[in-house]
């Protein structure tokens, strides 16, 4: 599936006015799909001082991959499941047990591991755009802020959600 998603934002994040583009992928309406029809509706948060343990839990619990980092009421970053693997990576190598794997979790705060150099987008932006965001710069999401507010993210299964239901109905 990792595949797919990529070959997917590399062909949205391509030129859409290149007509082979638009015929390898009619399902995406480029001038008409909106983030805002495909982003996710984001209402949890974390904050900068809480520690990772606390994010495994969300992500284990709720399902996430990416939890927006609020702080003084704006978003500060962005804490990932790829995040949490890179903080806990030299303990898997060793082969550390359970224990020190919870230790580094619980002693390591958001703001140590998060992303702090967020690019966003706005609602009313085309999801192209979104998708050319995620392969430029690497990232599995985007921000979408609106007035200063954030309302959500859009990632990368919201795009390939959009392909689905495009192609499939």
């Amino acid at each position: 599936m990792y595949k797919m998603v990529v070959m997917l934002l590399n062909q949205v994040a391509d030129d859409g006015h290149d007509a082979q583009f638009q015929s390898q992928i009619p399902w995406l309406k480029i001038e008409t799909m909106l983030v805002q029809d495909a982003m996710t509706a984001h209402t949890r948060t974390v904050r900068p001082d809480q520690s990772l343990s606390d994010v495994r839990s969300i992500f284990e619990e709720e399902g996430f991959r990416h939890l927006p980092v609020m702080g003084n009421d704006r978003i500060v970053g962005i804490i990932t499941h790829t995040d949490l693997m890179r903080v806990t990576y030299g303990a898997h190598i060793a082969e550390a047990d359970f224990e020190v794997n919870n230790l580094i979790l619980e002693t390591t705060t958001v703001d140590e591991a998060m992303s702090k150099d967020l690019k966003t987008i706005e609602p009313s932006a085309h999801l192209a755009e979104a998708a050319r965001i995620m392969r430029k710069y690497k990232v599995g999401c985007v921000p979408v802020i609106e007035n200063g507010d954030l309302l959500g993210l859009v990632t990368t299964t919201d795009v390939l959600s959009a392909y689905i239901q495009e192609k499939v109905g």
